[in-house]
């Protein structure tokens, strides 16, 4: 329901931000054809504060973002009344290139921060997609990772603190900007992947790491699933100390368009970093491996970095999702020894349901993929929205029997970006763990009001 317009009134007379109410803005931040009534602009912690007071004063649902690239993630919104857009919380209020520590606002663009720290050699291990449109402070929000996950860890192992503001209006510090700063419960944890439920953040630190002196790349081809699986076990198990493990199938090579990731069923790309005389003990090594499995090709890239063939990888989702608006993807977190299994199953599933698709894995740590592709059947292309909605449908159903088949191998499920038609048919969720009234608890002590992305998280949170 759109907030009325002596409500808007108010809301520019309480606050010093900005408020934008025109169809350009507003549709920018649109989440699952829910469009909220304004746009509003804080320029800083205080100014978003007073935002969320006046929010809980007039019972109107936030939806934070910057870029909007995350948005789709998520349930369709309980309600979407006001867009807080943090492009204005865009400072970098500390670095201190020696101690390897920085702390930025969240606005600050994830390719802005990547330029500062590459001027002293050092890098942030944030390589997620959308990496040229996203802020850094919806990436941490929605604890989106990618392929250097392998080697550095997730959001959760590199960011040292941060500030936020909770629903009730309360500015809330967490960690600090020094490594060694532990004292008592660390509350970054529960913000990093809350998707805005809890607080919206303001400002955050992070480690920062050096550049390795030099990289190398492998690509190695397959013909078997079960041969580049267990190649990658060996790789993780082995002194080798891959700063990225992708495995990808010949569908993906070709969403990607590169030749090199298309020319058999799987490939296995391994990256590493270090001095030449170790990159160099790794060509030998991981050889003789790729020899062993019965690998169909092997090639090494030790000075010509193919920066190319990895931001296609890095942005194999954005890709996949620009290629096809209607693509559903799978995700699910395995023991490292399932992900195979799981990618076997569910290339059955979308196999039965007549659904295109794609799958890769970061095979280092058991999260697994898979892309569902639609594409009207001859019979459906004149069907109109009844066609489309049969597609939606069969999509659906093959996510929900992907989220039982990774279920039953011991990982967890969820769907992380779907059309809106299938999120009515499918909770991207996945099942309710354990922890759901613990996460309710937590909601009604950071939110009472559920102002912020009301209905989004897990559980309709």
């Amino acid at each position: 329901m759109p907030v009325a317009t002596d409500k808007l009134e108010s809301l520019r007379n309480s606050v010093a931000a900005p408020v934008a109410t025109d169809a350009a803005s507003r549709q920018r931040f649109a989440v699952d054809g829910a469009v909220p009534s304004a746009v509003v602009e804080p320029a800083d912690a205080k100014e978003l504060a007073d935002i969320v007071a006046w929010a809980r004063a007039h019972k109107a649902a936030l939806i934070p973002a910057t870029s909007g690239v995350y948005l789709p993630l998520g349930n369709p919104p309980a309600a979407a009344d006001v867009a807080v857009s943090l492009a204005r919380l865009n400072r970098v209020r500390d670095y201190d290139p020696g101690d390897l520590t920085l702390t930025v606002e969240a606005g600050v663009p994830l390719l802005k921060l990547h330029e500062l720290l590459a001027e002293k050699n050092q890098f942030l291990p944030a390589l997620v997609p959308y990496f040229d449109r996203a802020a850094v402070g919806g990436a941490v929000a929605a604890n989106v990772n990618g392929p250097l996950r392998c080697a550095y860890g997730t959001w959760r192992d590199f960011v040292l603190g941060m500030k936020f503001v909770t629903g009730e209006g309360k500015l809330v510090k967490t960690g600090g900007r020094v490594v060694k700063n532990v004292a008592g419960y660390d509350l970054s944890k529960l913000m990093i992947g809350s998707l805005g439920s809890l607080g919206i953040l303001t400002e955050i630190s992070f480690k920062a790491f050096p550049r390795p002196p030099a990289r190398a790349s492998f690509v190695i081809g397959f013909r078997e699933l079960t041969d580049a699986a267990a190649l990658a076990k060996r790789i993780v198990h082995s002194v080798l100390q891959p700063t990225v493990l992708e495995l990808l199938d010949q569908p993906t090579g070709q969403l990607l368009g590169r030749a090199e990731l298309a020319a058999h069923p799987w490939t296995l790309l391994v990256a590493v970093g270090g001095v030449e005389r170790v990159l160099a003990r790794c060509e030998a090594d991981l050889g003789a491996m790729a020899r062993d499995a019965r690998a169909a090709s092997f090639s090494a890239h030790l000075r010509d970095h193919p920066t190319e063939m990895w931001t296609a990888v890095r942005e194999r989702i954005a890709r996949a999702r620009a290629a096809n608006p209607a693509a559903t993807i799978v995700k699910c977190a395995l023991p490292l020894t399932n992900a195979g299994a799981f990618l076997d199953k569910a290339r059955q599933v979308a196999a039965r349901y007549e659904l295109p698709c794609a799958s890769s894995a970061h095979a280092a740590s058991g999260i697994a993929y898979l892309y569902l592709l639609p594409a009207l059947r001859s019979s459906e292309s004149a069907g109109g929205p009844a066609a489309i909605t049969d597609v939606a449908r069969r999509m659906a159903q093959a996510a929900t029997e992907m989220v039982h088949a990774g279920n039953n191998l011991g990982g967890r499920t969820t769907i992380p970006w779907c059309p809106t038609e299938v999120k009515r048919d499918v909770n991207p969720w996945g099942p309710l763990r354990d922890d759901f009234p613990l996460m309710q608890k937590l909601k009604a002590q950071f939110d009472p009001d559920r102002i912020l992305n009301p209905g989004r998280f897990v559980g309709g949170l």
